[in-house]
């Protein structure tokens, strides 16, 4: 699988809909690492703490590795710094902001410290509340699933990913046996 099929593939996944920064952060080179002790460049320590916990709760691991193990949250940020403006970006902590103050009101302490039920039911609240345009909770959710499917270890280890075109064979000899299905009368 080619990087435009996975990207094809997320975008199903999405619905359909993947925003323009996300699509060029990800053909501009911007990729996943599996370093997961990070120093975010755009993010606070906290909002990174934040972001690791909701990216292992839209995809933790199992059988497969989850977005922790892939490096996600890394991607995440680096994505943000690099290739949204400064509304997206701001659109983002201030939802990480908003999802902070939900948490406090609700289960008084941090989302980090939250079970998954509790993760869980606080994301789904913010989904259903969130409107058309692109709401936090659903840039989260593109940068997460496109951080996670263009990683190198999915792609290698789970996709089982084929680079296209495959193996380079110059120089090779051309002749009618060679040639099938090809017209010997072109010449």
């Amino acid at each position: 699988m080619d990087r435009r099929e996975a990207i094809r593939r997320t975008s199903l996944l999405l619905g359909g809909a993947i925003s323009s920064s996300a699509l060029a952060g990800v053909l501009s080179g911007c990729q996943a690492t599996a370093n997961v002790d990070w120093t975010p460049v755009l993010l606070d320590q906290e909002q990174a703490r934040m972001l690791e916990s909701i990216a292992d709760c839209m995809l933790p691991a199992t059988d497969t590795p989850g977005a922790l193990d892939v490096g996600v949250p890394a991607f995440v940020d680096l994505m943000l710094k690099e290739a949204y403006n400064s509304e997206e970006q701001a659109r983002f902590t201030e939802g990480l902001q908003s999802l902070t103050e939900t948490c406090q009101e609700k289960h008084q302490k941090p989302f980090h410290n939250c079970s998954v039920a509790e993760q869980t039911a606080l994301l789904t609240q913010l989904e259903n509340e969130s409107d058309s345009s692109p709401s936090f909770i659903r840039m989260a959710k593109e940068l997460t699933l496109l951080g996670y499917f263009t990683s190198e270890t999915i792609m290698n280890d789970v996709l089982n990913y084929n680079p296209v075109p495959g193996k380079y064979e110059g120089c090779v000899e051309a002749s009618a046996e060679t040639m099938v299905g090809v017209d010997n009368n072109i010449f």
